[in-house]
């Protein structure tokens, strides 16, 4: 009923929010047919409506903050986990909140996410010093506010406001409220929030991103939003390492001139220097192979260890590597790792080679020179 009130209710008049006179309406019914309805005073008791100006809050540090003196070591342990919980779930709901009122909003507008991170953390401070509790921003009443015409700051101040004088002053009325108005309302928010068009796309997404919605919408459910998302990005990292460790490859050709060449394609890290090392064979290789990096990118230090093993390989058999196409911290680097081996040679530097960072700490290798793209590129060497 609620439901379709909020669908009726427009189409009658514009001078009352659709949300309001439907709960309004609902609540109307559910006393004067006397329906066995559970309402909010039966969930939490009628002292949280008793109203009247002893429910609002008065400053005061509350008495649990004295353990921090005699105990803070104690105090800490027993706080910071539900703190940094809260503070996980409040953020990224406050943040999700503020990204989908951008969108269904389309003013040209766009909030700002540090202001509303800031505006959070204090008004949750000053909650905590007035005997009150943590919270961050409503998706639901955000997108019933925009619904209504309320796009601005002022809307939800005006909200809070409302909410504070009904609890001061009509305290009694809203514990009559139905929680089935309520849960109404929020069902119509949950379809049109949800974004049906997605079911179309379950066979076409990747499998590891359909593994990662349903194991952060489990965790939300069972658990709470804060492990969801932990859980959701280790889920993410490792599906997209796993795919970037499958796109490495090398192209191999022999030239006139009897040097064997493989061009690599694909990022090189610690997750595809097993692929990356099954690409070559040194036993039937020529003695000279030219690895070109050109098109690829030498990412953290387990890929500059697997290019020194694999050059190990071809100098166990007397055969030598000649790398080429890398950046030039890379080839400084290799230059540091390779010492007085002589199992491969770094070709001469060109204009042409890509200009990126290794993940590396340079201070362990002495002095090695950062590449920047607005450097001039090397000079050819003279014929």
């Amino acid at each position: 009923l609620t439901m379709g009130l909020v669908r009726l209710v427009p189409r009658l008049t514009r001078a009352v929010p659709p949300t309001l006179a439907a709960v309004s309406l609902v609540s109307v019914l559910s006393s004067v047919l006397k329906l066995p309805a559970t309402t909010l005073a039966d969930l939490a008791g009628k002292e949280a409506f008793a109203g009247g100006l002893k429910v609002l809050p008065s400053f005061k540090v509350p008495a649990a903050f004295s353990a921090l003196k005699t105990a803070p070591a104690a105090f800490l342990k027993v706080v910071l986990p539900y703190a940094a919980t809260m503070a996980c779930v409040g953020l990224v709901e406050s943040l999700l909140t503020l990204q989908l009122v951008d969108g269904i909003a389309d003013d040209g507008n766009r909030g700002s996410t540090r202001q509303e991170c800031i505006g959070q953390g204090l008004g949750n401070l000053a909650s905590g010093l007035t005997g009150g509790q943590g919270g961050c921003a409503l998706i639901g009443q955000s997108l019933i506010n925009v619904e209504a015409g309320g796009t601005s700051r002022l809307s939800g101040m005006v909200m809070a406001g409302g909410l504070a004088a009904g609890l001061v002053s009509a305290a009694p009325l809203l514990g009559r409220i139905p929680i089935a108005a309520l849960v109404g309302v929020m069902l119509l928010v949950c379809k049109q929030t949800f974004s049906w068009s997605s079911l179309r796309l379950i066979n076409k997404i990747p499998k590891v991103d359909l593994f990662t919605i349903a194991l952060v919408s489990t965790v939300t459910v069972t658990k709470d939003l804060a492990q969801a998302v932990f859980y959701g990005v280790v889920a993410s990292a490792l599906g997209f390492a796993w795919k970037q460790s499958t796109r490495i490859k090398a192209t191999s050709s022999v030239p006139t001139g009897g040097w064997k060449t493989y061009a690599v394609d694909g990022p090189l890290f610690f997750g595809s220097t097993s692929t990356f090392s099954n690409q070559f064979d040194p036993k039937s290789d020529p003695n000279d192979v030219i690895i070109d990096f050109k098109s690829s990118r030498v990412v953290d230090h387990s890929a500059l260890e697997s290019i020194n093993e694999l050059a190990r390989k071809y100098g166990d058999l007397s055969k030598k590597v000649h790398l080429r196409g890398l950046s030039s911290d890379c080839y400084q680097l290799l230059e540091r790792l390779n010492g007085a081996s002589t199992d491969y040679e770094l070709m001469e530097p060109s204009s042409e080679d890509p200009i990126y960072e290794v993940a590396e700490d340079y201070s362990k290798y002495g002095t090695i020179s950062v590449p920047r793209k607005d450097a001039a590129p090397p000079a050819e060497p003279e014929e």
